[in-house]
This record gives C-alpha cells, structure tokens and sequence, in this order.
C-alpha cells in the first residue's frame, strides 16, 4: 500500500526553503533586482527558489549567492544548501522530489 501524498502549497514550500538555507553561512538569496527565477502566487512572490509540480513530483530551482573562504568551498556549500533544502521540503510534505537543482549566481572570495 502507497503512503498518501500530504500537498502543501508552494508558497509555503519556498519559503521554508529560503528561510532555512540562508541560515546557513556563506549562503544569501538574490534579491528582486539579482534573481532570475521565484515562486509567484495572487499577491506574491519568493525571488530565488523556484517550486514547480511535475508528473506529481517536485522540481526545485534554487539561486544562491555565496562567499568562499578557507573553509567554505562551492562543494561543501552545495552539500550543506542540498541538504537544508531536502529536510525543509520533507518536514512539510511527502511529495517526492524529482530534482533539486542549483545555479549560483554570483561569487565573492573572504580573505
């Protein structure tokens, strides 16, 4: 027997997400003028982190601008942004996702 989906809007999806993975250091979310991609409903918009349902399975497309320094690199910060995002994503909803992809935008170098 199939586990029932619990459906939870994308609103709710995206920001969890971008609440939870700008917590982590290094890690910030483009705003309105930097990003290229948002979850956008009657009356608002969450620029960075798009959620998309496809053949009933989740899509997200998340946007980061990150600070590199000695022990902060694109990999480990990958891990970390992928690892946030998956448990956001499952504390609200049983949906599987399909993918969870990630494009940095922009890079800054800490000395």
């Amino acid at each position: 027997m199939t586990k029932p989906l619990h459906l939870i809007d994308e609103r709710q999806i995206a920001d969890a997400v971008a609440k939870n993975i700008s917590l982590i250091p290094g890690v910030h979310m483009p705003s309105e003028l930097e990003a290229n991609v948002s979850t956008v409903g009657p009356g608002w918009r969450v620029w960075g982190i798009g959620v998309h349902r496809v053949a009933g399975e989740l899509e997200i497309e998340i946007e980061l601008i990150v600070t590199l320094n000695e022990t902060r690199s694109i990999p480990t910060i990958s891990t970390r942004v992928r690892r946030k995002a998956r448990t956001s994503i499952q504390s609200l909803t049983t949906e599987p996702i399909r993918q969870l992809n990630l494009r940095i935008t922009d890079i800054f170098i800490e000395e």
